[in-house]
């Protein structure tokens, strides 16, 4: 990671933004002088996303700078991390990975013969080529309070046993987007981060209400539902974003590995769709679907005392402990 904005507070201060570069981190205060706005929040620093980048850029590749963070930078480490976005509104892409949905056709068939499972496995990759001709992404909203930091503890209540992870690229908007084009969309970046769009399996669908389609508050929205971070990187630091590697590992072991290479409809055409049903704006966090080995997968879901580790290459790692 070349470097990256982060989120921080110190002795009980608000939290503001910091420039982090080789575990040093400075306040984005210290240059103000240079015309960036906003810096005293992170979400006041993403409703100028549009002026703050090209100078957050320069300030960032200026030799000067990494002398200043020699000098004056204090070890991230010794500051408490809080999530690195601060959207108004908060979208997650469901069954967006094909090795996902493939792994779940399969662990469907596991009772079928041999060859009736050959049949479902190509009626599923059918089904993506149509997707990718006449389908739109299948996107939930998820609540803002979900968000938490990178290394929050995630509390299990009593009575969820189906809770589970899914490790995601999060795309955080620069500018608002509305009616625009993959493209036009994939140039309105901001950055990117790690996020655990953590969902209750069983409450997925209603057993009350069978015929109604899912249920996205009680099986995503409850507050804590989305360790994030640890830190934005920004979009100009990220030279192809469908290379990125995802993991995410449970007690140590490795559940979780894709690339967003894999992903059904591209960041582009994620963010494209949206701005043509509801719009974007600056800060706004799109978590962009989850690859092969959830849960549900390995008939194992979260219990307190387990530890997640999740991680995106470049944009660092999360670890979060489950308690009661």
């Amino acid at each position: 990671m070349k470097y990256a904005v982060a989120n921080v507070s110190s002795a009980g201060s608000m939290p503001f933004p910091v420039l982090v570069m080789d575990g040093l981190a400075c306040a984005l205060a210290l240059w103000t002088g240079r015309g960036l706005r906003g810096v005293q929040s992170m979400g006041a620093l993403m409703q100028s996303w549009d002026a703050n980048a090209p100078i957050l850029r320069d300030i960032a590749d200026e030799p000067a700078t990494r002398a200043l963070m020699t000098s004056v930078g204090v070890p991230l480490s010794t500051l408490v991390l809080h999530a690195p976005v601060a959207p108004s509104q908060v979208y997650c892409t469901i069954a967006n990975y094909r090795a996902q949905l493939l792994e779940a056709a399969a662990d469907a068939t596991r009772h079928m013969t041999a060859q009736d499972r050959e049949d479902r496995q190509k009626t599923t990759l059918d089904s993506f080529e149509a997707r990718r001709r006449t389908g739109e992404p299948y996107i939930a909203m998820k609540g803002t309070a979900c968000i938490a930091g990178a290394n929050e503890p995630l509390r299990i209540h009593e009575g969820l046993a189906s809770l589970d992870w899914e490790v995601e690229l999060g795309v955080v908007v620069g500018c608002r987007l509305k009616n625009v084009d993959a493209h036009e969309a994939l140039k309105g970046v901001a950055g990117y981060c790690v996020v655990n769009d953590i969902t209750l399996r069983d409450r997925v669908f209603r057993a009350d209400m069978p015929n109604l389609g899912t249920d996205w508050i009680q099986s995503k929205a409850r507050a804590g539902w989305l360790p994030t971070g640890p830190f934005l990187v920004p979009a100009w630091n990220i030279e192809d974003p469908s290379t990125l590697k995802l993991r995410l590992s449970l007690n140590g072991e490795q559940m979780q590995e894709g690339c967003v290479s894999d992903m059904i409809f591209s960041i582009g055409e994620q963010l494209a769709y949206l701005s043509s049903v509801v719009g974007l704006e600056p800060g706004d966090l799109v978590c962009t679907g989850t690859p092969a080995g959830i849960g549900t997968h390995y008939a194992r879901y979260l219990r307190p005392g387990d530890v997640i580790e999740a991680s995106i290459d470049g944009l660092g790692s999360q670890l979060t402990p489950c308690v009661f």
